[in-house]
Formats: C-alpha cells, structure tokens, sequence
C-alpha cells in the first residue's frame, strides 16, 4: 500500500502543478474595467418549466448598462406559467421578445432546439447563450464586451456564483468543480493550442459569424453537455475563446435541494464520462481509492503507510481548496469535508449510472433518451471534432 500511495502522491504532485499554472491564467471578469459599445448583443434564453425564476432572469438583463442589447427568450414547451411571464416580460420590456415553442423535432434535446430556434430571431453582432436561472449585475454585459474586444475573441465563457442553500449541496458543487478541474483542464480554454476549450451554460457569448462557421447549435443537437461540447467545438475550429471567472457579477442557485440535484446528476454523468462504461466504473473505484483511502490508512496503517497517507491527504486538501477558492465564494474550511463529499459524488454518479442502464437512456424535461442514440451521436460528433 505504501507504493501505491507513493505513486498516488506523484500524480498530486503533477495536478497541483497544473492547477497553479492554470488558475494563474483565468482572469476575473470583476477586473475590466467596462466602456461604451455600439454593437448590438442578443441574449438568448431556453425556458422550460422556470416560472420560479424566469422573471427575475429577464428583470436583471434588463437592467444591463452601456451596452445595446436584445432579449429573445424562448418558452420551449413548459408546463406551467413560464410562457405567461415570458409574454408579460416582453410586454413591459421592449428589448425582450418571445418566443414559444410547442413542439420538439426529433434528434433533438430540448434546450439545445429552443437555443437554436431563439439564435435564428437574433439580429446582433454578438450572441449570449444563457439560463433562466442566472442573476446578472447591472454591468455584467458591459464587461463582458468590453473584454472580449480587448482580446479579440470569438468566444467568451464564464464561470458564475454558484448558490446552494446547504452544507451539503455546498459540498458537492465544490468536490464537482474539483474533479472537473483535473478531469477537463478547464484553463485550457485560455491557451493557444486548439485542443481542450471550454463551455459553461450559465454564460457563453460568442460573435455571430463563430456561432455560424462552427454550424449553430444543430452540431450538439443531441447532446446533453452542450455547453462544453460547443466550447471544444469553437476551440477545435481554430477561434480565439477564454474562459473567466464572475462570481460577482453572474450567479445562480445550482440546485434547490439534495433530490433536484440528485435528478439533474442523472442527465450530465454518463455524458460527462463519454458514455464509456469502463471509464465511469474507473471513476467511481478511482475516487474511493485515492481520495477516501488515505483517510482511512491514515489512522490504521503502518507508520510509513499513515505519513505517505498524511501527504497524500495535504496535497488534496491543496488541490480542493485551490478550486474552492477559484470558483466560488465558500469558506476554506470546506476542505476538510473532503472525504464526505467524495463518498456522496460516488454515491451519486453510481445511482445515475444504475438509473441510465435500466432505463435505458436518461429522462429530462418530459422527454425521453435512449443511450443508443445518445452514444451514436456523440461518437459521430467526436469523428467530426477530430
């Protein structure tokens, strides 16, 4: 065990050191200083079943300052009052158009139709995908423009504050940003390389003529990360793209509760793991051995298996507080839920994946996917990404 702990203790090692270098170069959005602009944005938002917070959505791009902006937000087949405020919205707004959608083609998720339908309507320059979910501050738009223009970038993506009402779901937002630091390098977004890139849902803005060339969202047209996967496809392309952080000026509740979050792990992990069944169980043992272990040998191994155990337990706790404080507005003392938190992620992506075998697919939004066509797509869509 001491070797194998050893060997765990050199891949921290390397991680950590990829982590410095690369949190280094995620800028804070905060940071720009915004300036005037002519060129029109045209925010585009998918609703479905939001009535919640559609709203308040819409209120607060509204108040948007220094910048020419649209709203197109587009009801995709709620059932509830979504498409209502969505109309009282664009009564009282004249900037705010909607749009609703009462049918879903086939070969198609839901979200990444009605972003589609909302981007056919746009008319600016620029392009703000966005959830109707999020908080904007009164400059958040502004800075955004601002920045992108200063370094001459097709594509801007955006790291919001991510809110929880819990300890727990506190937990898993910053455990899930720290497994997908070293599992997707999200800094790579930053680098000049036409590998890697990223895409966050809460916030891409990206210049109509990138959204065009890389074919609109029809190229992630079934799948349910299309967030990321328009990121890497925009990086593949050759387009300049940069990822920043805002948690001071775009933030958003990650889930109500420890069942909604439950329910929303459903739809992302096997997608996040490639719909690859080798690499979610090597995911799921991976993280119980090295990130759950060493906090049990710490305590009843052999002396040189606890100290290597200790080292081992330091360097994550460097790594996760790293992320923590990078991505979000937690206390440091998070980090030593770390244990915890791996446990419930496992818990999680092990129920998500058991739930997707025996469906069959995954179940989002009222509608139903099957895992075949599901992994069809996303192998055609990496044979054109290469």
């Amino acid at each position: 065990m001491f070797w194998v702990f050893a060997g765990l203790l050199f891949v921290w090692m390397i991680l950590l050191m990829d982590f410095l270098i690369g949190m280094r170069n995620i800028p804070k959005l905060e940071q720009t200083h915004p300036s005037q602009t002519t060129e029109l944005i045209s925010v585009i938002i998918a609703a479905k079943d939001e009535e919640d917070s559609i709203h308040e959505t819409i209120h607060t791009l509204t108040k948007q300052e220094g910048v020419m902006f649209e709203v197109i937000a587009v009801n995709d087949r709620s059932t509830d009052r979504t498409g209502a405020l969505i109309d009282e919205a664009s009564a009282l707004y004249p900037d705010v158009q909607a749009v609703h959608i009462r049918h879903l083609p086939e070969g198609w998720l839901g979200k990444n139709h009605a972003l589609k339908k909302g981007a056919e309507l746009a008319t600016g320059a620029y392009l703000l995908f966005t959830d109707a979910d999020i908080q904007f501050e009164e400059q958040t738009l502004a800075r955004a423009i601002t920045f992108m223009k200063a370094e001459e970038l097709d594509h801007l993506t955006a790291a919001p504050d991510l809110k929880a009402r819990s300890f727990a779901l506190r937990g898993l937002i910053s455990y899930f940003l720290f497994g997908f630091g070293y599992l997707k390098r999200p800094w790579t977004a930053n680098q000049k390389k036409p590998k890697g890139g990223m895409g966050i849902g809460a916030f891409q803005m990206m210049t109509q003529s990138c959204y065009q060339k890389i074919g609109t969202h029809e190229v992630v047209r079934f799948r349910p990360d299309d967030d990321l996967a328009i990121g890497q496809k925009i990086k593949a392309a050759g387009f300049r793209q940069k990822l920043v952080t805002a948690k001071y000026l775009l933030s958003v509740e990650w889930y109500p509760d420890f069942k909604s979050a439950l329910k929303g792990f459903e739809k992302n992990a096997f997608a996040g793991l490639n719909y690859s069944i080798a690499l979610s169980l090597f995911a799921l043992f991976g993280v119980l051995f090295s990130q759950v272990l060493p906090f049990i040998f710490v305590f009843i191994g052999s002396p040189a298996v606890q100290i290597i155990s200790a080292i081992n337990i330091l360097l994550l706790f460097c790594l996760y507080g790293l992320t923590t404080r990078s991505f979000t507005n937690y206390p440091w003392w998070m980090v030593f839920g770390l244990p915890i938190f791996a446990i419930l992620f496992v818990f999680m992506l092990a129920r998500a994946l058991i739930l997707t075998w025996i469906r069959g697919g995954i179940e989002w939004r009222g509608n139903r996917y099957s895992i075949k066509e599901l992994k069809q797509f996303f192998r055609n869509s990496e044979e054109d990404h290469r």
